[in-house]
């Protein structure tokens, strides 16, 4: 979390630098964080839990009346601890393994996976910071392209829930895995003004990310790459034009959908087994959903 405190703290301050704060959202969220995870041929697991998730979010924000504008969204996500199935292969891995690579695959290919049930525990943080430019703005609206960039660290805890399963190097007792990945692309945006008390607004990036898995099992660092999506609609509320209350011309409510998805297509290891490196050895991809209320002021 050091990595991921020091990048939010330069984040705010490159943001402070440009402008100052106009505005600030706060949200409360529940989904599904969707998890597949695999160190092939051994362990795999697909599950899904239900999370809440708080978020602090400026979505757009111009500079000084200017066509630039800037933007940040900061979720902290956490769920239960939920009972789940993971799948070990059935050969034991104290066995002797020939060379490293796809004779392994063909060692393990017969054998039949063994369903352990598991608890499971997601949380973690996910920062996305970008600015642009509002290639199209009028009264009712605007439509903004520009870049993003960001860092997140989901944490996945497995502990085993039947300890006579256990096979060599008791596995599941070591399966935690924390990703902290750093990501940049593109991004659009954009928001309509359908009347004086609503707006509706949504925005999309797409970008590389890259970064280091850590495994209990491996116990090593994975360099991960991969590509790293974005979703978001929303609704924004104005009590004081809808209620005709003055008093409350700068507060509003909002309601929307925000979804991410992290997808690592690369990694590379290095192994308990041997020094070799076993490229595609460890794969993962997250998924967010969350549904969420807000409420901001406008400053």
């Amino acid at each position: 979390m050091d990595v991921l405190t020091r990048s939010a703290a330069l984040a705010c301050l490159a943001l402070t630098s440009i402008a100052p704060a106009h505005a600030l959202e706060l949200r409360y969220g529940s989904g599904d964080f969707d998890m597949g995870a695999a160190a092939k041929p051994f362990v795999s697991m697909d599950t899904s839990l239900e999370v809440d998730t708080w978020t602090l979010a400026e979505p757009h924000r111009n500079i000084n009346g200017s066509p630039l504008y800037y933007q940040f969204r900061a979720d902290y996500f956490d769920s239960d601890t939920v009972n789940q199935m993971t799948d070990l292969a059935s050969l034991p891995l104290t066995s002797s393994l020939p060379v490293i690579g796809s004779s392994v695959t063909d060692l393990i290919a017969d054998n039949t996976a063994i369903p352990v049930p598991a608890d499971y525990r997601i949380h973690g943080v996910n920062l996305d910071v970008g600015v642009g430019y509002d290639v199209l703005k009028t009264a009712r609206g605007h439509v903004g392209v520009g870049v993003n960039t960001g860092v997140s660290t989901p944490f996945m805890k497995v502990r085993n829930a039947l300890p006579a399963a256990n096979l060599a190097l008791d596995m599941l007792d070591t399966f935690d895995t924390e990703v902290t990945t750093y990501k940049a692309g593109v991004a659009v945006q954009s928001s309509y003004q359908a009347t004086p008390w609503l707006e509706v607004a949504g925005n999309a990036s797409l970008n590389h990310q890259t970064g280091e898995m850590d495994n209990g099992w491996v116990d090593s660092g994975i360099d991960m790459d991969g590509t790293y999506r974005t979703l978001e609609v929303e609704a924004k509320l104005k009590p004081a034009k809808l209620l005709n209350q003055p008093q409350l011309k700068n507060a509003f409510v909002s309601i929307g959908h925000s979804r991410s998805d992290w997808d690592y297509d690369s990694a590379a290891i290095n192994t308990p087994i041997g020094s070799a490196s076993v490229p595609g050895m460890f794969d993962a991809n997250f998924a967010h959903d969350s549904t969420w209320i807000g409420a901001g002021y406008d400053f």
